[in-house]
């Protein structure tokens, strides 16, 4: 599997698809699902407003990007009420995403969740969660072994978190050595324009 990290923002990672998540009570939309709703026009705001929106606990929706972000499409998981969030909420919602991903036969992600201070989450730790619940998807379902190592996953939440992601990715490239060969992208810092990636 191949883990792109970035120092840009989620809205210009190139994938087909960007998987972000909200909660049911927290409004105006923050961090990068924010950022996002601002370069779809508040697209999703109208739709958290006219309710066909929630963010209830599992809560998905599939939109086009419209060309607003390098993703193709963005695919909205509702992860309930925030202070029902944490690192274990994350595991136990990684199967479902997991599913719809296999569903939808999506092989090149980015995946951007909430963090930071204020929902008690840790970037890289967030990261390393989200690797680990990707790999438990093999011992569910061995025979989606090919498609989990052909996955490309892009992080990307700025460059302030650059160095949280690609520890928790080193880490989880540590931890699951046994059960999943990961490789590391990490823009070149020679031709930062052309955004190509070498190998960490």
């Amino acid at each position: 599997m191949d883990v792109i990290i970035s120092k840009e923002a989620v809205d210009l990672q190139e994938s087909d698809l960007l998987i972000a998540t909200f909660f049911q009570d927290e409004r105006p939309l923050r961090g990068s699902i924010g950022w996002v709703d601002w370069r779809l026009n508040g697209m999703l705001s109208r739709l958290l407003i006219e309710n066909k929106l929630k963010g209830e606990w599992k809560e998905r929706i599939l939109i086009p990007s419209e060309g607003r972000i390098s993703s193709r499409l963005i695919l909205l998981f509702g992860l309930g009420e925030v202070r029902g969030y944490s690192y274990l909420t994350v595991r136990e919602i990684m199967p479902f995403i997991m599913e719809t991903l296999k569903n939808l036969n999506a092989s090149r992600l980015c995946l951007s969740l909430p963090f930071g201070e204020e929902y008690h989450v840790d970037c890289g730790k967030l990261t390393l969660v989200l690797l680990e619940g990707i790999t438990d998807r093999l011992d569910q379902y061995p025979s989606d072994r090919e498609w989990i190592e052909n996955l490309t996953l892009s992080f990307g939440e700025g460059e302030e978190r650059f160095s949280e992601i690609l520890y928790g990715i080193q880490t989880a490239k540590s931890t699951l050595k046994d059960r999943l060969q990961i490789r590391i992208l990490t823009p070149s810092d020679s031709r930062p324009k052309v955004n190509p990636v070498r190998n960490v």
